[in-house]
């Protein structure tokens, strides 16, 4: 079955290893969510050239095993998740683009976190940035471990920039709080390097003046549809200084189930696929990570409205414009 669309779509390896069996947990999680099949993609990379006529024969060739094996995957998902139809296709070529060929209509993507690099911390490699980067949809990134979260209740983070991409990330957080029966943590970053020479020794008197009080009314007028959709929903809502938005960002979702971030913020250089902010928290997060792709979020029908950018005369007052 080629056809992805509308449908929630997970890479995966038909080894079924911890990272495989994770991230068909969350698809099926999402599938069942939006009431939507699940298809599972299985890479098959071509042989290099110079094996061709040399590589020994296998019982039924690579294709045909690994069908095999994609069809037990099938019916063991199927089996586990009965209110889920579940498909499966073998899709040729290098693993990111096996799972990108044909997935431009899918409702959402899922990828198991590729964490074959290791090296200067990085947890996520360069399978899992190039789907996260180049696709055309929503993109949700499992990380291959997750630290144990503190008892207590469940929450989802979103990051908030003001920005249009911002507001699609929202919406999409605000869904994952009601589903998860989660509170709902609304963070802003404002990086102490675009302070302009403000020495640190000043920051406190920043921290808790009007600059403060506008970057807590960007945060409340970009969640204010939210809670009034979904008023079982608790918001929490934090402004956060830091050097490092990625870093402080990851360090407030230690505790949480999920964070959520639009796939472009406010700044940067149009030409991006993939924004800086985004682009580092699927890298280095141990927590499952949401690039909502804007306009692409596969339930927006149902979300509160999004008609552009959020909080933006409090984004202006900023700086974030």
């Amino acid at each position: 079955m080629a056809e992805s669309t509308g449908q929630v779509v997970v890479g995966v390896d038909a080894d079924a290893d911890a990272p495989t069996t994770a991230v068909i947990a969350a698809g099926a999680r999402e599938a069942t969510r939006l009431h939507l099949g699940l298809l599972l993609v299985h890479p098959l990379p071509a042989s290099p050239p110079w094996l061709v006529g040399i590589e020994p024969p296998r019982a039924g060739g690579a294709p045909q095993l690994a069908q095999r094996l994609l069809d037990h995957l099938v019916e063991k998902t199927a089996a586990a998740h009965p209110g889920v139809v579940v498909h499966g296709i073998l899709r040729s070529g290098s693993p990111a683009g096996a799972l990108l060929a044909g997935s431009a209509n899918a409702a959402l993507i899922l990828v198991a976190a590729d964490a074959r690099i290791r090296y200067g911390g990085l947890l996520a490699g360069p399978v899992t940035t190039q789907v996260a980067a180049h696709a055309r949809t929503s993109v949700i990134v499992v990380p291959t471990s997750e630290r144990r979260r503190p008892a207590g209740p469940a929450k989802v983070v979103v990051g908030i920039d003001g920005s249009r991409g911002s507001a699609e990330a929202v919406a999409f957080a605000f869904l994952q709080a009601r589903a998860r029966t989660a509170h709902l943590h609304a963070i802003h970053v404002w990086e102490s390097s675009s302070w302009h020479g403000v020495t640190p020794n000043l920051m406190p008197a920043f921290t808790t003046g009007p600059l403060h009080t506008a970057a807590d009314e960007m945060l409340r007028e970009a969640t204010v549809g939210g809670e009034s959709t979904y008023p079982d929903v608790t918001v929490v809502r934090e402004v956060l200084y830091g050097d490092n938005p990625v870093h402080a960002l990851n360090n407030a979702a230690a505790d949480a189930d999920i964070v959520v971030v639009g796939a472009r913020g406010g700044g940067g250089f149009g030409s991006l696929l993939l924004g800086s902010i985004s682009d580092g928290l699927v890298r280095y997060a141990t927590r499952t990570v949401v690039v909502v792709r804007d306009g692409r979020s596969p339930d927006r029908a149902e979300r509160p409205g999004v008609g552009g950018s959020v909080g933006t005369e409090s984004a202006r007052q900023i700086g974030l414009y």
